[in-house]
């Protein structure tokens, strides 16, 4: 008995983890393991433990105490308050700056402003919220190198709901660039968690994403202002046309394929969906 206890003990008496009784870290030991897991979490390592989270009572032995809602439990939140839920800390920056951290601190709010946030909003099933990139119980600071949120895996990442552009991006001279600078793919343009919606202004002009890199009148700037060119035509089409319902979804179709094509970087990938989508919106 003593030999199967002593590793439980070390682990409750390690750094920067449970405090000296902690009946949830302990049950969800031995329940689905969650607890061993959980040690590897960054909330772990910043003395957060089962109930900073999900409430109730961490130091009553009697488990249907413990998670009542006397004891402040909470149960398990829908998708749509997965944000609120992380909020709770993740918006209090004086809470926040305790744990002197690193990256800003309101990036919930800035999420809130995102076109994924919008889609979550309207009970879409695949709006990415805060544990879908991040994880739950396995959550990684952002510089370290196994967090999924990490610059050398963000590509990976959002290739979970954007396989098409992703794949199109890593063979472009984009994605050679970006990873051999340890840049952050996609998020460098689109940002992390302010996600706004893909469109031709984010191509050309002095507030656009290229000009960040490009100077106005490089080789950059100029392939970027043909791309916004093409694509600012189409989306105007794509608003204006009112033909039947089958040619709009033509239109429309053609537009997410010059999205997707867009991170090719090449006229000629973008040319071609935004061709065939003209030609449709002025049938």
């Amino acid at each position: 008995m003593r030999i199967k206890t002593f590793p439980l003990i070390l682990l409750l008496s390690a750094a920067g983890g449970a405090a000296d009784k902690d009946t949830c870290f302990e049950c969800h030991t031995v329940m689905e393991g969650m607890s061993q897991v959980f040690q590897d979490d960054v909330h772990y390592h910043n003395q957060q433990s089962c109930a900073s989270c999900h409430g109730g009572d961490s130091k009553e032995e009697d488990q249907n105490l413990s998670m009542s809602a006397g004891r402040g439990f909470k149960v398990r939140v829908t998708r749509a308050g997965v944000p609120d839920y992380c909020g709770r800390c993740h918006s209090d920056a004086a809470f926040m700056h305790k744990y002197n951290p690193r990256q800003r601190v309101d990036q919930v709010s800035l999420y809130r402003s995102s076109v994924h946030a919008v889609a979550l909003a309207a009970n879409s099933p695949h709006a990415p919220q805060c544990v879908d990139c991040h994880g739950i119980h396995t959550i990684r600071a952002v510089d370290d190198p196994v967090s999924p949120a990490n610059p050398a895996h963000v590509v990976e990442m959002c290739a979970k709901c954007h396989a098409g552009t992703a794949e199109a991006f890593k063979k472009s001279p984009h994605g050679k660039v970006f990873a051999a600078n340890g840049m952050s793919g996609c998020t460098t343009c689109h940002a992390g968690h302010a996600t706004q919606p893909a469109t031709s202004a984010m191509l050309s002009g002095a507030k656009a994403s290229c000009s960040g890199c490009h100077a106005a009148g490089s080789a950059g700037a100029r392939t970027a202002a043909e791309l916004a060119r093409l694509m600012s035509g189409l989306e105007a089409a794509a608003r204006e046309a009112n033909g039947s319902e089958a040619q709009l979804k033509t239109v429309r179709d053609n537009l997410a394929k010059a999205r997707v094509a867009v991170h090719a970087v090449t006229v000629a990938a973008v040319k071609s969906p935004v061709d065939a989508g003209m030609a449709a919106a002025k049938q």
